[in-house]
């Protein structure tokens, strides 16, 4: 049965846990020790945050209160449900020793182990204004739930935890804790556990890394990231001579796209194997190419004059920084930390489900750790602002029925108009919306179809009976449905998501569907599994994604450059070698960035980086750092064995797959951190200078959170889609 429930009144708790028979050690004589109960309770109203930690001497209880808690001692081991309702605890009464503490107002515990016979265990608590309370005792051979415990283990045997630690009365009161609070051991002192530790908090407790010491070749390394474990297979690309070659075509997609007078370079560009790739995969490469390489190359050439500092800045700026580049509180900074639970989610709001610490703290905490799978659904509907930061939970519990009512309004706009439905346009726009769904993520168990039995074709062609046989891992039924019938989705959370594409045509009519925003819509949905939610948190990821869409590519060109003069600012020797090799267009970023680096990367990976980039913690266009963070990794092995555009393209392709995502995370960090230092000091150096170094707007917008929208316009008369 459940347990009881009442209201709570002011001045009563409900008891969450109790350990009996703990002590005050007041001084070194027994007579002096005082006997007590250290209680986890909770008042009316109460968030984990007001959750309240007690010491409450047994002299101080009543009779039915001293009954109470012993009851509360014992709960988990007889099985009791019962609400156990007392009279707050005492702040402080001198006389008796008892003290509570609010969970909020907690900095840090300490766990002593017990040693062989020599003292008790204890804990050690530490506030927020560095006081420290009466440090508490755990007498286990006199508290009975403890004896109780110790001896089920005994018969089962089961004596040490996992860690192989011995099993008392304080560790069962740290697991009690993990329920109500984050608690996070500190690398400094393993016996140390913080409470609900801000970043700042967590960075304080983190030993620093050590940086590289410079040694006879450190000049040559001024500018050099350091190396964060990368493991790089050499073995693989001793063999890059050895590149395979294709067939040419007479006439590839691209080609019919190009204007016949394009120059010859972007010709000889375009029919190179891995482009035509990647043409093949993403129609908007094509359409990029076809309109944008000469002009790309051409701007790439001329901004080399602006984007490199001269000799005389590079000295200024490797004297400002030095031969390490960072602080230790800087490469520390940048380390990754475990993953935000749901019980430090929960404890980042009130009673009200407002929040209690300020947005920029989960920010950090999200950008540095990422969340726990159980609740990112509900932290990516703050991230993309579709639940406003300082909503409250009634706020939210409105804000839902209003979406789902707009929802449901936008999608009967289109389904119920069946004169919109037989319009060319827009059965072309759901005929690419099917096929690419029909192939999005299919690896993925919920998009994947049952098998069922199926027609022969064979016999469809003749006229006898139809023949029914079974499907085979030759063909397979997902294949027969993409290649034959796209429209027939089986799979119902495939079929919702072609519906939430088909109304996003409704709600931006000007942009429709274009090919790769399945790949945005599909960890959106794997998420959230709610057709609402999913369609509005969409239409807040296209808003800083429609740039990448829009049909003239303005979108796509404006990042690849700003990427171009990022890698000649940050990485100048291997932009000059790039440079070498025909690659400065850096074209092979292209899918990356368009959507996200969703083909490179595990899907579980993809969602981490992507909440991370969400976060906006450093910069809306964290993502070229990112990029810029994956050529850093690689920048010796392409320097060292590449000479040619196709084995630069086919290394950079072949990296999908095989990259580690928290060195690239730490590595486009300290990149950042190194950037903007450098604008600082070129800033700083302007003051005093009569011919100034110019940085270009367009990096010294990578500096900026706020989002860079760029809409699609009215669509032309007879435009088709895609």
């Amino acid at each position: 049965m459940p347990p009881k429930q009442r209201t709570l009144l002011s001045g009563e708790v409900e008891l969450l846990y109790v350990k009996s028979k703990v002590y005050l050690h007041p001084s070194a004589s027994k007579r002096d020790n005082v006997v007590g109960f250290l209680s986890i309770s909770k008042g009316p109203n109460s968030t984990n945050s007001d959750l309240l930690i007690s010491f409450t001497a047994e002299s101080q209880l009543s009779k039915e209160s001293l009954k109470l808690y012993q009851e509360a001692d014992l709960d988990e081991l007889d099985g009791s449900k019962d609400l156990k309702v007392v009279s707050k605890p005492v702040s402080s009464v001198l006389s008796g020793y008892s003290y509570s503490v609010p969970m909020s107002y907690i900095y840090s515990i300490q766990l002593r182990k017990p040693s062989s016979g020599m003292w008790y265990g204890s804990v050690v608590i530490n506030t927020l204004d560095g006081e420290k309370l009466p440090i508490i005792f755990f007498h286990d051979d006199e508290s009975p739930s403890t004896k109780l415990r110790q001896k089920k283990r005994n018969q089962s045997f089961e004596t040490f935890s996992e860690s192989g630690e011995v099993i008392w009365g304080g560790t069962e009161f740290l697991a009690v804790l993990h329920n109500y609070c984050h608690l996070v051991k500190s690398t400094v002192e393993p016996s140390v556990y913080l409470v609900n530790p801000a970043s700042d908090d967590l960075r304080n407790f983190a030993p620093f890394k050590e940086k590289p010491k410079p040694g006879k070749d450190s000049k040559k390394k001024e500018f050099q990231i350091p190396d964060f474990n990368k493991v790089i297979a050499n073995a693989k690309w001793k063999v890059l001579e050895t590149v395979a070659t294709f067939s040419a075509k007479t006439k590839n997609q691209v080609i019919d796209i190009v204007d016949e007078h394009a120059p010859l370079p972007i010709k000889q560009l375009i029919n190179k194997p891995e482009v035509q790739k990647l043409g093949n995969e993403f129609e908007g490469a094509r359409v990029y190419l076809a309109k944008w390489a000469a002009q790309v190359k051409e701007e790439a050439e001329e901004s080399q004059k602006k984007f490199h500092l001269n000799e005389e800045m590079y000295t200024i700026i490797n004297k400002e920084l030095g031969n390490e580049l960072l602080t230790n509180e800087e490469v520390s900074k940048a380390g990754r930390r475990e993953a935000i639970s749901k019980s430090e989610w929960d404890n980042f709001f009130d009673y009200s489900g407002r929040l209690r610490v300020t947005v920029n703290e989960i920010k950090d905490r999200i950008f540095h750790g990422g969340v726990s799978p159980s609740i990112r659904g509900m932290v990516w509907l703050f991230l993309l602002e579709v639940y406003p930061w300082d909503s409250s939970a009634e706020d939210r519990t409105v804000i839902r029925a209003s979406l789902e009512t707009q929802y449901h309004e936008l999608k009967a706009k289109w389904s119920t108009d069946e004169d919109k439905r037989s319009t060319e346009f827009w059965k072309d726009q759901k005929f690419r919306i099917e096929k690419d769904i029909n192939r999005t993520d299919r690896h993925l168990d919920l998009f994947k179809n049952t098998k069922r039995k199926r027609i022969s074709v064979s016999s469809l062609a003749s006229n006898v009976p139809p023949t029914i046989r079974e499907s085979s891992p030759e063909t397979p039924d997902e294949d027969d449905d993409d290649e034959f019938d796209v429209s027939n989705i089986r799979n119902p959370h495939l079929f919702k998501m072609r519906e939430i594409l088909l109304t996003y045509n409704e709600y931006n009519e000007n942009l429709g569907y274009v090919q790769g925003m399945t790949d945005l819509l599909s960890p959106l949905y794997v998420i959230l599994q709610d057709e609402v939610f999913v369609f509005w948190s969409f239409t807040k990821f296209m808003d800083r994604m429609e740039r990448n869409f829009v049909r003239d590519q303005s979108g796509m060109k404006k990042q690849m450059l700003t990427l171009n003069q990022l890698v000649q600012f940050m990485l100048p020797d291997l932009f000059k070698h790039l440079d070498k090799c025909e690659s400065t267009d850096l074209f092979f970023f292209f899918r990356m960035l368009l959507v996200w680096y969703k083909r490179e990367f595990e899907f579980d990976q993809v969602l981490r980086l992507w909440e991370i980039l969400l976060t906006d913690y450093y910069s809306s266009q964290y993502h070229l750092f990112f990029a810029a963070g994956v050529l850093s990794d690689n920048e010796r092995i392409i320097i060292q064995n590449l000479r040619r555009f196709d084995e630069v393209l086919k290394y950079m392709n072949d990296l999908s797959n095989h990259m580690n995502l928290n060195n690239l995370l730490i590595r486009s960090e300290l990149l950042f951190l190194k950037f903007r230092r450098m604008i600082d000091i070129i800033n700083r150096e302007n003051l005093y200078k009569s011919e100034r170094t110019i940085v270009s707007p367009d990096l010294l917008q990578l500096l900026s959170r706020d989002i860079v929208v760029e809409k699609e316009g009215p669509r032309p008369v007879g435009a088709g889609g895609g």
